[in-house]
């Protein structure tokens, strides 16, 4: 159960956590993200996943990894990385839906990715109505969770203090860091995971156990 503090707002990320992890969206994402690197910035492809998983690992995001070492066009970037059709990998889910109206919370995204791609995403689950707000890459000024002022962006246009919000992630450093800004923090971890991780609240299977929690 969740600690004393009343909580008034789910803050969910979006991809990998209100869909199953591992469906093949990230998988398209990435490829394109590799094409970027080799075509765009001669990165061998070779080693091209490396150092994606590299940038990405490091600063939170491949673009901010990538802004930090080459010129790029932010805007180019994201149109070829994330504009790809997403419609045969993701589909109306009525329990998903079913669950986000039965939490008596305000919901709100807070995620790394691009408005367009976040958006493109709830739209195709069909949940896109329920979120009071989408905070996306370009609402946090391109500094991408795990930095502090992510989560403080979202805090201050949700306006609620940390210890009111639970926030939920399939990125355990990302559901960490948000533990460490006061919030409520819960991580949807991979099956094989242990049901307790050290710097987050709660480890759960899938984004349905957030009402387990409540």
């Amino acid at each position: 159960m969740l600690g004393s503090a009343p909580m008034r707002v789910l803050l969910l990320d979006v991809d990998e956590t209100l869909y199953p992890r591992g469906n093949g969206v990230l998988r398209r994402i990435d490829a394109r993200i590799n094409s970027f690197m080799v075509d765009r910035l001669g990165i061998a492809a070779a080693r091209v996943d490396a150092e994606r998983v590299l940038l990405r690992d490091r600063f939170g995001t491949t673009l901010r990894g990538l802004t930090e070492q080459h010129a790029i066009d932010v805007d180019e970037y994201l149109l070829h990385c994330h504009g790809v059709d997403l419609s045969d990998l993701l589909a109306p889910d009525p329990r998903l839906r079913a669950l986000l109206e039965r939490v008596p919370l305000r919901k709100a995204v807070l995620t790394n990715g691009p408005r367009a791609h976040a958006l493109r995403v709830l739209d195709l689950l069909g949940v896109a109505d329920l979120m009071e707000c989408v905070l996306a890459l370009e609402d946090l000024a391109y500094a991408p969770k795990p930095s502090p002022s992510a989560y403080g962006s979202a805090l201050d246009r949700l306006g609620v203090p940390a210890e009111e919000c639970l926030f939920v992630d399939d990125t355990l450093a990302f559901a960490r860091a948000a533990a460490e800004q006061g919030m409520r923090a819960a991580w949807v971890a991979p099956p094989d995971a242990p049901r307790e991780a050290e710097g987050v609240h709660h480890v759960i299977r899938d984004v349905h156990e957030v009402e387990d929690l409540l």
